[in-house]
């Protein structure tokens, strides 16, 4: 467990993602493409302002198995809403979630 009560340490989280090891959804990928995104900067860039402006929220299990961490992450004045998990074979931060808090998609 990491400080911030997640399963996934933040800041192995934040070394994937600077390392560009970080999976979008396809749904993850064209909601940011839709609402006018650059996909992969805006991921990069959420994933790496959990440390510090990031709010555990949760956990919960996937359709996969796996265990998500969720975040409420705050840039530029929107809450982002943030579902990953880590996958230690890949090497990857896998993405699930993106999108502005309380937004469906």
């Amino acid at each position: 467990m990491s400080t911030s009560g997640g399963r996934y340490p933040i800041s192995r989280v934040e070394d994937l993602a600077s390392q560009g090891s970080v999976i979008a959804t396809l749904r993850v990928s064209q909601w940011l493409s839709n609402h006018g995104y650059d996909v992969k900067l805006t991921i990069l860039e959420v994933l790496g302002s959990v440390g510090f402006c990031g709010r555990y929220i949760g956990s919960c299990t996937l359709m996969n198995g796996a265990t998500a961490d969720e975040y409420v992450v705050t840039l530029g004045g929107e809450d982002w809403y943030l579902k990953f998990w880590v996958d230690e074979v890949e090497m990857s931060v896998n993405v699930w979630s993106c999108c502005w808090d309380g937004v469906v998609h």
